[in-house]
């Protein structure tokens, strides 16, 4: 019999795990120190904070085997290892969780294009693949409890897994009457659920054979709530979310050479678009993808949605010949919002060498004129600063170097 009725948000955790995803998950080997109340603070296993959505998803694709003189299939055989996904969104904030994905995050100056110092590229740890593969957990307890603060027996709980997970997106995004919001993708190799939040195996494989770790286990971390119940981290400040009013656009370079005046505009949205493409190798042997590097050159993308209000002289022709600016740096800085004031700096997106891709415009009886246009952002390794997106947080040492203890 069901002991679920249904499965709720609040029931509902995401967390995600060190890099590699083949190796250990607690940071002095495989089960941490044994404290009375469980393992103590070496479980490198991470909350994401402010999750507002998840979904997972995987198949297995299998081709017909069929001959000549019978109607029915011989056989049906996958013809290639199956590639099990997780989507999901959250409210941006201090950086924090963008530290856990394996982006690169740095505080203190980085808040405007022409100061980086610290800043490296927001790829520059999955070039390297020294923040790349992950195992990802989706951890479910029982019907009317919350996943901040649990105490149910950890055998209640189910836990879903992704192993060997490659980020494939990430989408940070904002617009009038709403808040900032990131959407990740990610692919893994392999999905495994548990019936326990404790003492499980590793759900990775060895991508070039298929066969699973043995050795290492994992614990879904205990996280407890602080006295507002609304936990946001160890030793954090983090805000609620980043509202509209919290938005500052240092956008002044974009003023030239583009039919409309994106500095004098009225800008409704934005969003900064990082496709991580992978090339999915694989060999005779192996039934099994056995590695995921990138597909070389990346391309990021930022837009921007506006009400058109001053007009800015220049010409196409300029643009295609060269003769005009092509090349833009320009940041994005956002404060938290704890209650319907703003708070101090949170996040912060500093764009260079954004190149001008499109524009465009409409009028119509009723309505005012708006538009859109579209930026290209080269994206490079860790020792290019010239060109790229980069990140900055409030995110405090503290919460980077926190762990959480096992349940």
């Amino acid at each position: 019999m069901a002991t679920r009725i249904q499965t709720r948000y609040e029931s509902a955790g995401l967390f995600v795990g060190p890099t590699p995803a083949t190796g250990n998950h607690f940071s002095n080997g495989n089960y941490g120190v044994v404290t009375g109340q469980g393992f103590s603070g070496n479980n490198e296993i991470r909350p994401l904070f402010r999750v507002q959505s998840f979904s997972d998803s995987f198949d297995n694709p299998l081709q017909n085997i069929n001959q000549l003189g019978q109607a029915t299939t011989l056989a049906k055989l996958a013809t290639s290892a199956p590639t099990p996904t997780f989507d999901f969104t959250y409210f941006t904030n201090n950086g924090l969780n963008e530290a856990a994905l394996g982006f690169p995050v740095k505080f203190g100056g980085g808040t405007t294009s022409d100061n980086i110092s610290g800043l490296r590229s927001c790829l520059s740890g999955i070039f390297d693949s020294t923040n790349d593969s992950k195992n990802y957990f989706a951890q479910f307890v029982p019907e009317g409890k919350s996943v901040y603060g649990d105490t149910s027996p950890d055998a209640q709980d189910f836990v879903v897994c992704l192993s060997n997970g490659f980020i494939t997106n990430y989408e940070v995004s904002a617009s009038v009457g709403g808040f900032m919001e990131s959407t990740v993708s990610v692919e893994g190799s392999n999905y495994v659920v548990n019936s326990n939040s404790t003492g499980n195996a590793s759900p990775a494989i060895f991508p070039e054979n298929g066969s699973k770790i043995t050795g290492w286990q994992y614990d879904v971390p205990a996280i407890a709530q602080d006295s507002t119940g609304a936990f946001a981290g160890a030793g954090s400040t983090m805000p609620a979310v980043i509202k509209q009013g919290g938005i500052k656009l240092n956008i002044d370079s974009l003023s030239g050479n583009m039919g409309v005046n994106i500095k004098e505009a009225n800008i409704n949205s934005f969003s900064v678009s990082i496709p991580i493409a992978r090339d999915n190798l694989e060999r005779l042997g192996s039934q099994f993808v056995f590695a995921r590097p990138l597909q070389t050159p990346i391309d990021g993308t930022v837009s921007f949605d506006f009400n058109v209000t001053d007009m800015a002289t220049g010409s196409l022709v300029d643009l295609f010949n060269g003769t005009a600016n092509t090349e833009f740096n320009f940041s994005i800085v956002t404060a938290g919002s704890t209650g319907n004031s703003v708070d101090t700096d949170q996040f912060a997106i500093v764009v260079r060498g954004a190149t001008f891709e499109s524009e465009n415009t409409s009028l119509d009886v009723g309505s005012a004129r708006n538009g859109s246009v579209t930026f290209q952002v080269p994206l490079g390794t860790v020792d290019e600063t010239g060109k790229g997106i980069f990140f900055s947080g409030a995110v405090s040492d503290a919460e980077l170097a926190a762990r959480y203890p096992g349940r």
